[in-house]
């Protein structure tokens, strides 16, 4: 077979097949020693092949750092390919150039330090400075307390004035103390004239008017047959005629001179409840609501036809 054509199909091989190609030349190497020997010395004796072996064994051999020596350089190239390394690579002369960790540590001198602070104390504010600030600030700015301190005393003065707002709206609905004692002497009044009308128109005649003794008694008519002792509320209940005829009693104890003939208990009220009525009856006590009698004074005096 021609050589020409022979090397032809080996580059067109290397080109459409080149696993092929790897793969038989591996085969081949692991098969025979002797044929290990030959493609060396085909290798060595060609150039090209030469520089390119020479390549492949550099990047699969492990150098310490990845970086080749001087001394692996020339035996994988040529002179001219070690030119070419040594020119991208740096030499260890080249690596002393660079500072050491101790040559950055002499680079700052305690002079160097003191110029540094000096420089620093300008520029910047000093221990001194940040305490007047501070101090300026707390004058001019509202601290945490001081916001806490002004709500409460916001929240105090708001429920104050809910109170106030309260109270007048309570005092509009309530009568005023002038009001009630107005009431009072209205219906103390009424109680005193009632009594001594229907006293009078019964034939006794009397001045009904208010006694004060250990007591103060709203009603107090001497009609010399009889006498009515007893008070005057605006509402009555069951209690309020016991203590009535209760005080008339003892009136009777401590002062007789002041009752004269028979005793009569009276109340007068503007609205009765069920429990006074009831009460009065029970008691003997002249009971009038407004202008009334729900128990008549013959009832408390006994003489009433009924009975």
């Amino acid at each position: 077979m021609d050589v020409e054509i022979l090397k032809r199909a080996l580059r067109e091989l290397v080109e459409r097949e080149p696993t092929f190609l790897r793969d038989l030349f591996l085969d081949a190497l692991r098969a025979d020693g002797r044929i290990a020997e030959a493609l060396l010395d085909l290798f060595t004796k060609h150039p090209e092949a030469k520089l390119r072996l020479a390549q492949a064994v550099a990047e699969s051999v492990a150098v310490p750092l990845n970086v080749a020596t001087k001394e692996d350089l020339k035996q994988l190239a040529t002179k001219q390919d070690i030119k070419r390394l040594e020119d991208q690579m740096a030499t260890k002369e080249d690596l002393k150039q660079f500072a050491t960790k101790d040559d950055l540590k002499q680079l700052a001198t305690k002079q160097d330090l003191e110029q540094l602070k000096k420089w620093a104390e300008e520029k910047f504010a000093t221990k001194q400075d940040l305490e007047q600030l501070k101090k300026w600030a707390e004058e001019r700015f509202v601290t945490k307390e001081d916001l806490k301190q002004y709500a409460a005393k916001q929240d105090l003065e708001t429920a104050v004035e809910l109170l106030r707002a309260e109270i007048r709206r309570i005092e509009n609905r309530m009568a005023t103390k002038e009001q009630i004692e107005s009431i009072t002497i209205s219906v103390e009044d009424s109680g005193r004239e009632m009594a001594q009308y229907l006293l009078e128109q019964r034939g006794y005649r009397c001045a009904a008017e208010r006694l004060r003794s250990d007591y103060e008694f709203d009603i107090y008519c001497n009609a010399g047959a009889l006498t009515a002792v007893g008070e005057a509320k605006v509402r009555a209940g069951g209690r309020d005629v016991e203590k009535a005829l209760e005080r008339a009693q003892e009136l009777l104890r401590r002062q007789p001179d002041k009752i004269s003939g028979k005793l009569v208990p009276v109340f007068y009220t503007l609205v009765a409840e069920p429990t006074a009525a009831q009460k009065a009856r029970e008691l003997k006590i002249w009971l009038i609501e407004s202008k009334r009698e729900v128990v008549t004074l013959e009832e408390a005096l006994g003489t009433d036809n009924k009975q």
